[in-house]
């Protein structure tokens, strides 16, 4: 019973330790040179604004990193994520239940476009985002 125990505990202390770093400690990823082609492809396209670095808590085998990019005089930015693979990105551009059509993940190779936060009366703007992003021509 007391290996057990003491099994126990080492696992809660590990688990503790992988939680913390994944959420806390570990530095934030910066965007990928993908995502700032991106950056530059939107602001060619008059979507003028400027990406920066979001953390989060996801493996690296599966997402290289998360990006929001916030365009100018507009009050909601959207996510920009950059997966390690095509299957990874497919997956997290799967429909969303409840969402519009016009406010689903869409993926560009393996960057995936997500629309977090917003709604009903920001479909005009997400459908322009959407389409531009669409236009992109990832590199392999």
């Amino acid at each position: 019973m007391r290996y057990a125990i003491i099994l126990l505990i080492i696992f809660i202390v590990i688990w503790v330790g992988q939680f913390s770093y994944t959420l806390w400690i570990r530095p934030i990823d910066q965007p990928t040179s993908e995502i700032l082609r991106l950056e530059k492809h939107f602001n060619n396209k008059k979507i003028i604004g400027h990406i920066y670095p979001v953390r989060h808590g996801y493996n690296h085998s599966r997402v290289l990193s998360v990006s929001a990019f916030k365009i100018e005089d507009y009050p909601l930015p959207f996510g920009l994520v950059d997966c390690a693979t095509e299957q990874e990105a497919i997956s997290r551009s799967s429909p969303q239940a409840g969402l519009p059509n016009e406010l689903q993940p869409v993926r560009n190779g393996k960057v995936v476009l997500d629309f977090t936060l917003w709604g009903d009366d920001t479909i005009s703007m997400a459908q322009s985002v959407k389409n531009i992003f669409m236009d992109y021509v990832h590199e392999p």
